[in-house]
């Protein structure tokens, strides 16, 4: 989402950005590799699925607020709802890291949440082909 908010909207190199959201986005990784995630027992520990999914909801939150903030800078709109689309995608998945554990039905909600991906890749794809005409 980043490259697409850089190409988008035309935004120079913002060294001190990127570096922040790739350094997240290897943490992420780092944390999602750790041994104590206990990926192959039944139930994982809520302490790292909290963990590794800080920098990500950290990203996310950086995300909307380039969309919005340039959206509303540039008046260009097409990309007006980006921001609701990120917010829902999180909103649907926090619940299901921190109360899937107990109550596996709350897992559903990544429907909802895949759903929210679809409509950004929507959006993106759709910009992008009417620039390409």
């Amino acid at each position: 989402m980043y490259a697409v908010w850089r190409e988008y909207f035309q935004i120079g190199e913002r060294k001190n950005l990127s570096l922040l959201l790739y350094g997240l986005a290897a943490l992420r990784i780092g944390f999602c590799l750790l041994p104590q995630n206990e990926w192959l027992t039944y139930r994982q520990p809520l302490a790292y699925g909290i963990l590794r999914n800080v920098p990500f909801a950290i990203m996310g939150v950086i995300i909307l607020v380039l969309f919005a903030q340039e959206t509303k800078k540039t008046g260009l709109m097409a990309f007006r709802y980006m921001p609701v689309a990120v917010a829902l995608s999180f909103g649907f998945y926090l619940p299901v890291v921190l109360f899937s554990g107990t109550m596996p039905v709350i897992g559903m909600l990544m429907i909802p949440k895949t759903l929210a991906y679809v409509w950004m890749i929507w959006m993106g794809v759709r910009i992008f082909r009417q620039q390409a005409q």
